[in-house]
């Protein structure tokens, strides 16, 4: 077999295969230039799972009013113009 004919029978393979989800096949060259099919096995963490739903991101909420009174902002110094 050419590679070019292992090429296009992976191929065909993969779309034809009930276990394409776990398994891949690809051309591999043996002794010389003769060429075969191999069926590889995906190892579970590469294999593409479901998707998950994106999550909208929202705006954040507007930060805080200042509790302390018009004369504790204005002094300096500690909090409450205590120093």
């Amino acid at each position: 077999m050419t590679r070019s004919e292992a090429d296009q029978r992976a191929r065909w393979l993969q779309q034809n295969d009930p276990s394409r989800e776990t398994h891949r096949f690809i051309a591999r060259q043996r002794a010389g230039d003769e060429w075969e099919v191999a069926r590889v096995e995906v190892p579970e963490r590469l294999r593409g799972g479901k998707l998950t739903p994106t999550l909208e991101a929202n705006p954040r909420p507007s930060p805080a009013d200042d509790p302390r009174t018009g004369n504790e902002r204005r002094v300096p110094g500690l909090p409450g113009g205590l120093g």
